[in-house]
């Protein structure tokens, strides 16, 4: 049997003043490997691609068809980490969905799978950014849920490295699975009636010894056989 292909999109870096570069986690790289996948990059294809800032405009026909055509060489599909909004994974939460290919959206990409779902996010205070920290808080675990499924557990220690957060009324068109009991906020979302369709807010890529999170890239990897 082939090797899976996951897919991880690039997410702009602005640390160069004379390069443009797109920066893939290798952490999450390691993490498919780790579970016998192959990784790839997933570059945004539109002309109005920024390095610095968010990247919030519409994708004309042509580049949502060029996002189809990148899309349908990969089984699945990885949102990692970042501190921008960028419209092209709001577009390829999307298709992925549309398609029923396998999506996991992490922090960063938990915001633009908010976003692409109808959501939005709001500021929060320095509780959740915690940067450094390998366990920052709780995340409890709604039983009737894919995500319960997968990890067999309640509750577990998380990290927590963003400032953005996402309440109950602020989630939209999809089912929230797990909140942080410090202060009610959502740790994670799921799209019901797809192969697999998570958004977290935590980094199971820095929890590389943790078998709960080796758990969660497995079933993801699982999902991109059956697809």
């Amino acid at each position: 049997m082939s090797k899976v292909l996951i897919g991880i999109v690039g997410k702009p870096d602005n640390t160069s003043d004379m390069w443009s570069y797109i920066m893939i986690n290798d952490e999450i790289k390691q993490m498919i490997n780790k579970n016998n996948a192959l990784a790839i990059g997933i570059m945004p294809q539109d002309t109005k691609f920024k390095r610095n800032g968010d990247n919030v405009y519409s994708l004309s026909k042509e580049e949502k068809e060029d996002l189809k055509t990148i899309l349908e060489k990969v089984d699945g599909v990885i949102l990692q980490g970042g501190i921008v909004n960028n419209s092209y994974e709001q577009e390829i939460v999307q298709i992925c969905l549309n398609q029923n290919k396998p999506l996991l959206c992490i922090c960063g990409g938990f915001n633009n799978m908010v976003k692409a779902l109808g959501g939005n996010l709001v500021e929060h205070s320095e509780f959740h950014n915690k940067y450094g920290e390998e366990e920052a808080h709780k995340v409890v675990l709604n039983k009737d849920s894919y995500l319960y499924h997968i990890l067999k557990k309640e509750d577990f220690m998380v990290n927590s490295i963003h400032n953005l957060i996402a309440t109950s009324t602020s989630i939209k068109n999809c089912k929230i699975t797990g909140i942080c009991p410090m202060d009610n906020t959502v740790e994670a979302i799921e799209v019901p009636n797809k192969k697999f369709a998570i958004g977290i807010k935590w980094h199971p890529e820095l929890m590389q010894n943790n078998d709960l999170m080796n758990q969660l890239f497995q079933e993801l990897i699982n999902q991109c056989q059956k697809y």
